[in-house]
Protein backbone atom coordinates (compact mmCIF):
# COMPACT_ATOMS: atom_id res chain seq x y z
CA UNK A 1 0.00 0.00 0.00
CA UNK A 2 2.82 2.42 0.88
CA UNK A 3 4.61 1.83 -2.41
CA UNK A 4 1.40 2.25 -4.41
CA UNK A 5 0.84 5.57 -2.64
CA UNK A 6 4.25 6.77 -3.86
CA UNK A 7 6.25 6.29 -0.65
CA UNK A 8 10.00 5.67 -0.97
CA UNK A 9 10.89 5.50 2.72
CA UNK A 10 9.27 4.06 5.83
CA UNK A 11 10.26 5.19 9.35
CA UNK A 12 10.39 2.39 11.94
CA UNK A 13 11.29 2.39 15.62
CA UNK A 14 10.62 6.06 16.28
CA UNK A 15 10.79 6.84 19.99
CA UNK A 16 7.14 7.88 20.14
CA UNK A 17 6.05 4.54 18.62
CA UNK A 18 8.14 2.75 21.22
CA UNK A 19 6.92 4.78 24.22
CA UNK A 20 3.31 5.66 23.31
CA UNK A 21 2.33 2.51 21.41
CA UNK A 22 4.55 0.03 23.21
CA UNK A 23 6.25 -1.25 20.07
CA UNK A 24 8.97 -3.75 20.89
CA UNK A 25 12.17 -4.54 19.00
CA UNK A 26 10.45 -7.72 17.78
CA UNK A 27 7.50 -5.69 16.41
CA UNK A 28 9.88 -3.35 14.65
CA UNK A 29 11.87 -6.25 13.19
CA UNK A 30 8.72 -7.83 11.77
CA UNK A 31 7.72 -4.56 10.10
CA UNK A 32 11.25 -4.08 8.78
CA UNK A 33 11.36 -7.52 7.17
CA UNK A 34 7.94 -6.96 5.60
CA UNK A 35 9.05 -3.56 4.25
CA UNK A 36 12.14 -5.06 2.63
CA UNK A 37 9.90 -7.40 0.64
CA UNK A 38 8.60 -4.35 -1.23
CA UNK A 39 10.93 -3.38 -4.11
CA UNK A 40 11.96 0.27 -3.96
CA UNK A 41 10.94 0.82 -0.34
CA UNK A 42 13.76 1.89 1.97
CA UNK A 43 13.72 1.69 5.75
CA UNK A 44 14.92 4.26 8.28
CA UNK A 45 15.46 2.36 11.54
CA UNK A 46 15.45 4.61 14.59
CA UNK A 47 17.42 3.73 17.72
CA UNK A 48 18.20 5.69 20.86
CA UNK A 49 18.23 5.75 24.63
CA UNK A 50 16.10 7.51 27.25
CA UNK A 51 17.53 10.23 29.48
CA UNK A 52 17.67 7.82 32.43
CA UNK A 53 19.51 5.23 30.33
CA UNK A 54 21.95 7.85 29.09
CA UNK A 55 22.66 9.14 32.60
CA UNK A 56 23.17 5.53 33.75
CA UNK A 57 25.82 4.97 31.06
CA UNK A 58 23.66 2.47 29.14
CA UNK A 59 23.86 4.08 25.68
CA UNK A 60 26.04 1.35 24.13
CA UNK A 61 24.01 -1.56 25.51
CA UNK A 62 20.66 0.01 24.56
CA UNK A 63 21.56 0.75 20.93
CA UNK A 64 23.32 -2.61 20.62
CA UNK A 65 20.12 -4.40 21.68
CA UNK A 66 17.97 -2.30 19.34
CA UNK A 67 20.34 -2.88 16.41
CA UNK A 68 20.74 -6.62 17.03
CA UNK A 69 17.03 -7.31 17.47
CA UNK A 70 15.80 -4.80 14.92
CA UNK A 71 18.03 -6.22 12.15
CA UNK A 72 17.58 -9.89 13.02
CA UNK A 73 17.33 -11.93 9.84
CA UNK A 74 18.43 -9.05 7.59
CA UNK A 75 21.09 -9.88 5.02
CA UNK A 76 24.17 -7.63 4.87
CA UNK A 77 23.39 -6.73 1.26
CA UNK A 78 20.37 -4.75 2.40
CA UNK A 79 22.66 -2.39 4.33
CA UNK A 80 25.39 -2.35 1.71
CA UNK A 81 22.86 -1.41 -0.99
CA UNK A 82 21.37 1.47 1.02
CA UNK A 83 18.01 -0.24 1.61
CA UNK A 84 18.38 0.47 5.34
CA UNK A 85 19.42 3.74 7.01
CA UNK A 86 20.02 4.00 10.75
CA UNK A 87 18.85 7.09 12.62
CA UNK A 88 20.20 7.78 16.10
CA UNK A 89 17.47 9.58 18.03
CA UNK A 90 18.19 10.13 21.73
CA UNK A 91 14.72 10.03 23.28
CA UNK A 92 15.61 12.85 25.63
CA UNK A 93 16.13 15.19 22.63
CA UNK A 94 12.89 14.45 20.74
CA UNK A 95 10.65 17.53 20.83
CA UNK A 96 12.37 18.89 23.94
CA UNK A 97 14.65 21.45 22.32
CA UNK A 98 17.63 19.60 23.81
CA UNK A 99 20.26 18.58 21.29
CA UNK A 100 23.13 16.17 21.69
CA UNK A 101 26.49 17.87 21.39
CA UNK A 102 28.54 16.93 18.33
CA UNK A 103 30.81 14.86 20.58
CA UNK A 104 27.81 13.00 22.09
CA UNK A 105 26.38 12.29 18.63
CA UNK A 106 29.75 11.07 17.36
CA UNK A 107 30.13 8.76 20.37
CA UNK A 108 26.68 7.23 19.78
CA UNK A 109 27.28 6.75 16.06
CA UNK A 110 30.58 4.98 16.77
CA UNK A 111 28.70 2.68 19.17
CA UNK A 112 26.17 1.86 16.41
CA UNK A 113 28.94 1.07 13.92
CA UNK A 114 30.58 -1.15 16.54
CA UNK A 115 27.33 -3.09 16.97
CA UNK A 116 27.03 -3.51 13.20
CA UNK A 117 30.65 -4.73 12.99
CA UNK A 118 29.95 -7.31 15.74
CA UNK A 119 26.77 -8.45 14.00
CA UNK A 120 27.95 -8.63 10.38
CA UNK A 121 31.72 -8.79 10.75
CA UNK A 122 34.24 -5.99 10.52
CA UNK A 123 35.49 -7.20 7.12
CA UNK A 124 32.10 -7.01 5.35
CA UNK A 125 32.12 -3.21 5.07
CA UNK A 126 28.64 -2.90 6.56
CA UNK A 127 29.65 -0.88 9.62
CA UNK A 128 31.52 1.71 7.53
CA UNK A 129 29.20 1.97 4.54
CA UNK A 130 25.79 2.15 6.22
CA UNK A 131 24.36 5.65 6.49
CA UNK A 132 23.73 6.81 10.08
CA UNK A 133 21.79 10.03 10.59
CA UNK A 134 21.29 12.10 13.71
CA UNK A 135 17.74 13.00 14.73
CA UNK A 136 16.64 14.94 17.78
CA UNK A 137 15.65 18.64 17.71
CA UNK A 138 17.98 19.43 14.81
CA UNK A 139 18.10 23.19 14.19
CA UNK A 140 19.86 25.49 11.72
CA UNK A 141 22.29 26.44 14.48
CA UNK A 142 23.25 22.85 15.31
CA UNK A 143 23.09 21.06 11.96
CA UNK A 144 26.48 21.96 10.50
CA UNK A 145 28.47 21.11 13.64
CA UNK A 146 26.66 17.81 14.09
CA UNK A 147 27.06 16.67 10.49
CA UNK A 148 30.72 17.74 10.48
CA UNK A 149 31.46 14.81 12.77
CA UNK A 150 33.11 11.91 10.94
CA UNK A 151 30.44 9.28 11.62
CA UNK A 152 27.36 11.50 11.31
CA UNK A 153 26.08 11.08 7.76
CA UNK A 154 23.13 13.45 7.82
CA UNK A 155 20.13 14.61 9.82
CA UNK A 156 16.61 13.26 10.32
CA UNK A 157 14.68 16.52 10.67
CA UNK A 158 11.35 16.75 12.44
CA UNK A 159 9.61 19.96 13.45
CA UNK A 160 12.18 22.25 11.80
CA UNK A 161 11.19 20.83 8.39
CA UNK A 162 7.81 22.56 8.70
CA UNK A 163 9.47 25.98 8.35
CA UNK A 164 10.91 26.60 4.90
CA UNK A 165 13.62 29.00 6.06
CA UNK A 166 14.76 26.73 8.89
CA UNK A 167 14.79 23.63 6.70
CA UNK A 168 16.71 25.44 3.94
CA UNK A 169 19.34 26.55 6.44
CA UNK A 170 19.66 22.99 7.78
CA UNK A 171 20.08 21.72 4.22
CA UNK A 172 22.74 24.38 3.55
CA UNK A 173 24.52 23.41 6.77
CA UNK A 174 24.58 19.75 5.75
CA UNK A 175 25.99 20.69 2.34
CA UNK A 176 28.72 22.79 3.91
CA UNK A 177 29.57 20.11 6.48
CA UNK A 178 29.90 17.42 3.82
CA UNK A 179 32.07 19.72 1.70
CA UNK A 180 34.36 20.22 4.67
CA UNK A 181 34.62 16.46 5.17
CA UNK A 182 35.60 15.98 1.54
CA UNK A 183 38.06 18.89 1.69
CA UNK A 184 39.85 17.70 4.81
CA UNK A 185 43.35 16.47 4.11
CA UNK A 186 45.31 13.73 5.83
CA UNK A 187 46.07 16.05 8.71
CA UNK A 188 42.34 16.47 9.39
CA UNK A 189 42.67 20.26 9.36
CA UNK A 190 40.07 22.44 7.65
CA UNK A 191 41.32 25.27 5.41
CA UNK A 192 40.92 28.68 7.09
CA UNK A 193 40.26 31.70 4.84
CA UNK A 194 42.20 34.95 5.08
CA UNK A 195 40.26 37.63 6.98
CA UNK A 196 40.60 41.41 6.56
CA UNK A 197 38.50 44.44 7.54
CA UNK A 198 37.05 47.28 5.44
CA UNK A 199 36.64 50.73 6.98
CA UNK A 200 34.24 53.59 6.34
CA UNK A 201 35.40 55.84 3.48
CA UNK A 202 32.32 58.08 3.11
CA UNK A 203 29.44 58.61 5.52
CA UNK A 204 26.89 59.01 2.72
CA UNK A 205 23.90 57.68 4.74
CA UNK A 206 22.38 55.98 1.68
CA UNK A 207 19.09 54.28 2.47
CA UNK A 208 20.05 51.49 0.07
CA UNK A 209 23.46 51.91 -1.50
CA UNK A 210 23.89 49.58 -4.50
CA UNK A 211 25.64 48.85 -7.79
CA UNK A 212 29.13 50.40 -7.46
CA UNK A 213 31.14 50.56 -10.71
CA UNK A 214 34.58 52.06 -11.29
CA UNK A 215 35.34 54.01 -14.47
CA UNK A 216 38.94 53.63 -15.58
CA UNK A 217 38.50 56.55 -18.00
CA UNK A 218 37.00 58.92 -15.44
CA UNK A 219 38.98 57.52 -12.47
CA UNK A 220 35.74 57.78 -10.52
CA UNK A 221 33.39 55.50 -8.63
CA UNK A 222 29.66 55.53 -9.43
CA UNK A 223 26.88 53.95 -7.39
CA UNK A 224 23.19 54.44 -6.54
CA UNK A 225 20.99 54.85 -3.51
CA UNK A 226 18.16 52.77 -4.91
CA UNK A 227 15.06 53.77 -2.99
CA UNK A 228 16.07 57.44 -2.83
CA UNK A 229 16.54 57.66 -6.60
CA UNK A 230 20.10 58.96 -6.36
CA UNK A 231 23.21 58.39 -8.48
CA UNK A 232 26.54 59.14 -6.78
CA UNK A 233 30.02 59.93 -8.13
CA UNK A 234 33.34 60.17 -6.28
CA UNK A 235 36.88 60.73 -7.57
CA UNK A 236 38.48 59.57 -4.26
CA UNK A 237 39.85 63.08 -3.66
CA UNK A 238 37.06 65.67 -3.51
CA UNK A 239 33.69 65.45 -1.85
CA UNK A 240 31.26 63.10 -3.65
CA UNK A 241 28.26 64.48 -5.47
CA UNK A 242 24.94 63.03 -6.55
CA UNK A 243 22.05 63.44 -8.97
CA UNK A 244 18.43 63.02 -7.97
CA UNK A 245 16.32 61.23 -10.59
CA UNK A 246 12.84 61.38 -9.05
CA UNK A 247 12.40 57.64 -9.53
CA UNK A 248 13.64 54.56 -7.72
CA UNK A 249 16.70 53.08 -9.39
CA UNK A 250 18.09 49.56 -9.44
CA UNK A 251 21.58 49.76 -10.88
CA UNK A 252 24.00 51.91 -12.84
CA UNK A 253 26.44 51.08 -15.64
CA UNK A 254 29.07 52.98 -17.56
CA UNK A 255 28.03 54.49 -20.92
CA UNK A 256 30.51 54.84 -23.78
CA UNK A 257 30.36 58.52 -24.75
CA UNK A 258 32.53 61.46 -25.70
CA UNK A 259 31.20 63.15 -22.56
CA UNK A 260 32.98 62.07 -19.38
CA UNK A 261 30.75 60.99 -16.53
CA UNK A 262 28.14 59.34 -18.77
CA UNK A 263 26.14 56.48 -17.25
CA UNK A 264 23.17 54.23 -18.04
CA UNK A 265 20.62 53.66 -15.27
CA UNK A 266 17.97 50.97 -14.84
CA UNK A 267 15.23 52.94 -13.10
CA UNK A 268 11.74 51.96 -12.03
CA UNK A 269 10.24 54.27 -14.66
CA UNK A 270 12.54 53.58 -17.64
CA UNK A 271 16.12 53.04 -18.76
CA UNK A 272 17.84 56.42 -18.45
CA UNK A 273 21.11 57.98 -19.53
CA UNK A 274 22.78 61.02 -18.07
CA UNK A 275 26.11 62.66 -17.40
CA UNK A 276 27.30 63.32 -13.89
CA UNK A 277 29.13 66.52 -14.88
CA UNK A 278 28.08 69.84 -16.39
CA UNK A 279 27.95 70.34 -20.17
CA UNK A 280 31.42 70.98 -21.50
CA UNK A 281 32.91 67.88 -19.96
CA UNK A 282 34.78 69.52 -17.08
CA UNK A 283 35.16 66.66 -14.57
CA UNK A 284 35.63 69.21 -11.78
CA UNK A 285 32.23 70.78 -12.46
CA UNK A 286 29.60 68.34 -11.15
CA UNK A 287 25.93 68.64 -11.92
CA UNK A 288 23.77 70.41 -9.34
CA UNK A 289 22.33 68.33 -6.53
CA UNK A 290 18.86 68.03 -8.07
CA UNK A 291 17.20 66.40 -11.05
CA UNK A 292 18.35 68.10 -14.25
CA UNK A 293 16.67 66.02 -16.90
CA UNK A 294 18.14 62.60 -17.56
CA UNK A 295 17.26 61.25 -20.99
CA UNK A 296 14.99 58.26 -21.50
CA UNK A 297 16.84 55.68 -23.57
CA UNK A 298 14.06 53.06 -23.77
CA UNK A 299 11.35 51.35 -21.76
CA UNK A 300 12.35 49.13 -18.87
CA UNK A 301 11.67 45.41 -19.31
CA UNK A 302 8.63 43.68 -17.91
CA UNK A 303 6.13 46.51 -17.42
CA UNK A 304 4.53 45.19 -14.23
CA UNK A 305 3.76 47.37 -11.22
CA UNK A 306 4.78 44.55 -8.89
CA UNK A 307 8.38 44.46 -10.14
CA UNK A 308 11.22 46.92 -10.74
CA UNK A 309 14.83 46.69 -11.96
CA UNK A 310 17.25 45.58 -9.28
CA UNK A 311 20.72 44.16 -9.89
CA UNK A 312 22.44 44.60 -13.23
CA UNK A 313 25.74 44.94 -15.03
CA UNK A 314 27.11 45.69 -18.49
CA UNK A 315 28.57 42.53 -20.02
CA UNK A 316 31.95 42.48 -21.78
CA UNK A 317 30.20 42.68 -25.16
CA UNK A 318 28.71 46.07 -24.23
CA UNK A 319 25.11 44.96 -23.52
CA UNK A 320 23.16 45.75 -20.32
CA UNK A 321 21.94 42.75 -18.29
CA UNK A 322 19.24 43.67 -15.76
CA UNK A 323 17.46 41.48 -13.22
CA UNK A 324 14.07 42.39 -11.77
CA UNK A 325 12.80 42.47 -8.18
CA UNK A 326 9.45 41.35 -6.74
CA UNK A 327 8.54 44.49 -4.81
CA UNK A 328 6.17 42.58 -2.55
CA UNK A 329 8.10 39.35 -2.10
CA UNK A 330 8.01 39.72 1.72
CA UNK A 331 4.45 41.01 2.12
CA UNK A 332 1.68 42.20 -0.15
CA UNK A 333 -0.04 41.19 -3.36
CA UNK A 334 2.78 38.98 -4.66
CA UNK A 335 4.21 37.59 -1.42
CA UNK A 336 6.61 34.75 -2.16
CA UNK A 337 5.88 34.74 -5.90
CA UNK A 338 8.59 34.07 -8.46
CA UNK A 339 7.47 36.83 -10.83
CA UNK A 340 10.75 38.59 -11.67
CA UNK A 341 12.74 37.95 -14.84
CA UNK A 342 16.29 38.40 -16.13
CA UNK A 343 16.73 40.50 -19.27
CA UNK A 344 19.45 41.78 -21.62
CA UNK A 345 19.33 45.10 -23.50
CA UNK A 346 21.08 44.81 -26.86
CA UNK A 347 23.29 47.89 -27.27
CA UNK A 348 22.81 47.99 -31.05
CA UNK A 349 19.05 47.40 -31.40
CA UNK A 350 17.85 48.55 -27.94
CA UNK A 351 15.66 45.45 -27.81
CA UNK A 352 15.14 43.45 -24.64
CA UNK A 353 15.59 39.68 -24.52
CA UNK A 354 14.64 37.49 -21.56
CA UNK A 355 17.65 35.23 -21.03
CA UNK A 356 16.65 33.00 -18.10
CA UNK A 357 14.05 30.26 -18.49
CA UNK A 358 12.59 30.61 -15.01
CA UNK A 359 11.34 33.42 -12.78
CA UNK A 360 12.53 34.36 -9.29
CA UNK A 361 12.02 36.91 -6.52
CA UNK A 362 15.17 39.02 -5.99
CA UNK A 363 17.88 39.22 -8.67
CA UNK A 364 21.44 39.58 -7.41
CA UNK A 365 25.06 38.44 -7.91
CA UNK A 366 25.06 39.38 -11.63
CA UNK A 367 28.66 39.40 -12.86
CA UNK A 368 30.78 37.83 -15.57
CA UNK A 369 33.94 35.75 -15.78
CA UNK A 370 37.02 37.45 -17.29
CA UNK A 371 36.33 35.84 -20.68
CA UNK A 372 32.56 36.56 -20.37
CA UNK A 373 31.73 32.93 -21.13
CA UNK A 374 30.23 32.47 -17.64
CA UNK A 375 27.61 34.56 -15.85
CA UNK A 376 26.86 34.31 -12.14
CA UNK A 377 23.41 34.87 -10.70
CA UNK A 378 21.48 34.33 -7.47
CA UNK A 379 17.93 34.73 -6.20
CA UNK A 380 18.67 36.13 -2.73
CA UNK A 381 15.87 34.37 -0.75
CA UNK A 382 17.20 30.96 -1.89
CA UNK A 383 20.66 31.73 -0.39
CA UNK A 384 22.30 30.03 -3.40
CA UNK A 385 24.47 31.28 -6.27
CA UNK A 386 24.67 29.66 -9.70
CA UNK A 387 26.91 29.82 -12.76
CA UNK A 388 25.62 29.69 -16.35
CA UNK A 389 27.20 29.45 -19.75
CA UNK A 390 26.88 32.90 -21.34
CA UNK A 391 26.95 34.27 -24.88
CA UNK A 392 25.66 37.62 -26.23
CA UNK A 393 23.31 35.90 -28.66
CA UNK A 394 21.12 33.57 -26.63
CA UNK A 395 19.75 32.51 -23.27
CA UNK A 396 21.72 31.32 -20.26
CA UNK A 397 22.42 27.58 -20.31
CA UNK A 398 24.07 24.83 -18.27
CA UNK A 399 23.10 25.99 -14.78
CA UNK A 400 25.35 24.65 -12.00
CA UNK A 401 25.51 25.40 -8.30
CA UNK A 402 28.49 27.46 -7.14
CA UNK A 403 27.69 28.17 -3.49
CA UNK A 404 25.00 27.67 -0.88
CA UNK A 405 25.32 29.76 2.25
CA UNK A 406 26.23 27.89 5.44
CA UNK A 407 23.31 27.45 7.83
CA UNK A 408 25.07 29.40 10.56
CA UNK A 409 25.58 32.46 8.32
CA UNK A 410 22.62 34.85 8.43
CA UNK A 411 21.32 36.94 5.55
CA UNK A 412 21.60 36.29 1.82
CA UNK A 413 23.85 36.85 -1.20
CA UNK A 414 23.53 40.35 -2.65
CA UNK A 415 25.75 42.11 -5.20
CA UNK A 416 28.84 40.37 -6.60
CA UNK A 417 31.93 40.97 -8.70
CA UNK A 418 34.75 38.99 -10.33
CA UNK A 419 38.46 39.69 -9.85
CA UNK A 420 41.18 39.35 -12.48
CA UNK A 421 41.92 35.79 -11.31
CA UNK A 422 38.31 34.73 -11.89
CA UNK A 423 37.40 34.49 -8.20
CA UNK A 424 33.86 35.42 -7.17
CA UNK A 425 33.26 38.11 -4.51
CA UNK A 426 29.82 38.29 -2.88
CA UNK A 427 28.36 40.86 -0.49
CA UNK A 428 26.44 38.88 2.14
CA UNK A 429 23.73 41.25 3.31
CA UNK A 430 22.68 40.56 6.88
CA UNK A 431 26.06 39.06 7.80
CA UNK A 432 28.32 42.16 7.77
CA UNK A 433 30.83 40.56 5.43
CA UNK A 434 31.99 40.04 1.88
CA UNK A 435 33.28 36.61 0.89
CA UNK A 436 35.69 35.64 -1.86
CA UNK A 437 34.92 32.23 -3.38
CA UNK A 438 36.70 29.85 -5.67
CA UNK A 439 33.81 29.29 -8.13
CA UNK A 440 35.15 25.87 -9.09
CA UNK A 441 34.42 24.40 -5.65
CA UNK A 442 32.58 27.06 -3.60
CA UNK A 443 35.34 27.28 -1.01
CA UNK A 444 35.62 30.60 0.82
CA UNK A 445 39.16 31.91 0.31
CA UNK A 446 38.84 35.32 1.98
CA UNK A 447 36.41 37.19 4.25
CA UNK A 448 36.14 40.99 4.40
CA UNK A 449 34.47 42.16 7.60
CA UNK A 450 32.75 45.51 8.06
CA UNK A 451 30.55 47.06 10.72
CA UNK A 452 27.59 47.62 8.40
CA UNK A 453 25.24 45.67 6.14
CA UNK A 454 26.90 45.25 2.71
CA UNK A 455 24.83 45.33 -0.47
CA UNK A 456 27.30 45.27 -3.36
CA UNK A 457 30.95 45.77 -4.26
CA UNK A 458 33.47 46.45 -6.98
CA UNK A 459 37.19 46.94 -7.51
CA UNK A 460 38.55 50.40 -8.14
CA UNK A 461 41.33 52.88 -7.61
CA UNK A 462 44.17 53.70 -10.04
CA UNK A 463 45.49 50.11 -9.87
CA UNK A 464 42.08 48.42 -9.43
CA UNK A 465 43.44 46.96 -6.19
CA UNK A 466 40.92 48.42 -3.74
CA UNK A 467 37.54 46.95 -2.86
CA UNK A 468 34.64 49.41 -2.52
CA UNK A 469 31.51 48.20 -0.71
CA UNK A 470 28.10 49.86 -0.63
CA UNK A 471 25.86 49.37 2.43
CA UNK A 472 22.30 50.02 3.54
CA UNK A 473 20.41 51.53 6.46
CA UNK A 474 19.57 51.21 9.27
CA UNK A 475 23.00 50.03 10.44
CA UNK A 476 24.89 51.34 7.46
CA UNK A 477 24.48 53.46 4.36
CA UNK A 478 28.09 54.55 4.01
CA UNK A 479 30.71 53.56 1.45
CA UNK A 480 33.44 51.22 2.70
CA UNK A 481 36.90 50.64 1.32
CA UNK A 482 39.81 48.22 1.81
CA UNK A 483 43.15 47.67 0.07
CA UNK A 484 43.48 44.19 -1.41
CA UNK A 485 46.32 41.79 -0.60
CA UNK A 486 49.11 41.60 -3.17
CA UNK A 487 48.03 39.92 -6.40
CA UNK A 488 44.29 40.60 -5.97
CA UNK A 489 42.83 43.21 -8.29
CA UNK A 490 39.80 43.81 -10.45
CA UNK A 491 39.14 44.15 -14.18
CA UNK A 492 38.16 47.30 -16.06
CA UNK A 493 34.38 47.75 -15.99
CA UNK A 494 32.80 47.43 -19.48
CA UNK A 495 30.80 50.29 -21.02
CA UNK A 496 27.39 50.13 -22.66
CA UNK A 497 28.16 50.56 -26.38
CA UNK A 498 25.10 52.50 -27.51
CA UNK A 499 24.45 51.92 -31.21
CA UNK A 500 27.55 49.74 -31.61
CA UNK A 501 27.28 46.05 -32.42
CA UNK A 502 29.46 43.82 -30.31
CA UNK A 503 32.61 42.39 -31.86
Amino acid sequence: MLVSAGCSYVLLGHSERRTLFGETDEDINAKLLKSLEQPGLKVILCVGETLQEYQSGMLESVVNTQITKGLKGVDASMLLNDRIIIAYEPCWAIGTGLVATPAQAQHAHVAIRSSLADMYGADTGVSESVRIQYGGSVTPDSAEELISERDVDGALVGGASLNADSFTRIFDGATTANSKKKGTGCSGRIYQPLEITATLALATTNALGESPVWSVNDQCLYWVSATEGEVWRWNLIDQPHRRLLNTAVGCVGLLRSSTPGSVIIAAESAILTTSMINPGGNPNSPMPDFATGPSVLCNRPDQMSTTRPNDGRVDRFGNFVVGMYNQYHRAGATTGENNAGLFRLNSSTLQWEEILDYRFRVSNCICFSPDCKTMYFGDTPTRAVYAFDYSPDGPLTNRRLVWTMPSDMPGGPDGAQIDSNGNLWIAVTGANRVVQLDPSNGQIEMIVHLDANPTSLTFGGPELDELFITTRAPNGGGLYRVKMPYGVKGLPEPEFRLGTPYV
